[in-house]
């Protein structure tokens, strides 16, 4: 089953399921078919690290725990790890319809996420914090000390604290030292870079084709190699 226009990989049946689910509902977000197909792509490599690694398929420790794996990936760029990040959180928020009630009752001994991608995706997942809401948390919203964040209201919620688990609290203590170190502002956007947009136009086609190709080259390290043909 053909997944790229260079290369190819065998896919089994739950691998073809979510590639076909991520067509079908990327038209109703505006999501272009090359993009749609890079999602894919990128949720199917997820998904077999997991199997590789062992470890639950969907939770947030997973997600967290493949983009520290990709953070360290000499040939994954951080675009294209927001790219996979991306993928990965519209197959689970947008098509798989749940928040994985697994990822809900994980104890608080999960590891520590080190990435910039691995934070945001467990804060995700594992707080009640929408892409928007993150994407606009200051420094002056994190209070490392009581382990909280303070999120300003806007027309759909109103204000509100958030608590944050111990090993989210230590990636922000992280990644807050990190955004200090970059800026000379007093009060930085912590996830200011962080693209909210689902590209997927003429500009960008080649681009997407190559993170497509990248994607299909990373899933091919996991699991039987006979399994996978390359064209």
């Amino acid at each position: 089953m053909s997944i790229s226009e260079k290369e190819t990989v065998a896919l089994d049946q739950e691998e073809l399921g979510i590639l076909d689910a991520i067509r079908r509902v990327a038209p109703k977000h505006h999501i272009e078919p090359k993009l749609a197909q890079t999602y894919g792509v990128w949720t199917v490599c997820f998904r077999r690290y997991c199997q590789d690694q062992g470890v639950p398929w969907l939770w947030m420790s997973s997600v967290s725990d493949f983009m520290d794996f990709l953070d360290a990936h000499p040939n994954v760029s951080p675009s294209e790890r927001n790219r996979a990040l991306d993928g990965i959180m519209f197959y689970i928020t947008d098509v798989h319809k749940t928040r994985q009630e697994e990822g809900d009752s994980e104890d608080e001994e999960s590891s520590v996420p080190r990435s910039t991608q691995s934070l945001f995706a467990k804060m995700l997942l594992r707080c009640d914090v929408q892409l928007t809401e993150a994407l606009r948390i200051r420094r002056e919203d994190v209070h490392l000390e009581k382990a909280t964040l303070s999120l300003p209201g806007d027309e759909e919620r109103d204000s509100r604290t958030v608590s944050l688990p111990n090993p989210l609290r230590d990636g922000l203590e992280d990644h807050v030292a990190r955004v200090e170190d970059r800026t000379t502002s007093t009060n930085p956007l912590l996830f200011a870079r962080r693209s909210t947009k689902h590209s997927g136009t003429a500009d960008d086609e080649d681009g997407i084709e190559q993170s497509t190709a990248l994607a299909t080259r990373v899933m091919r390290t996991f699991g039987d190699e006979d399994e996978a043909e390359l064209d």
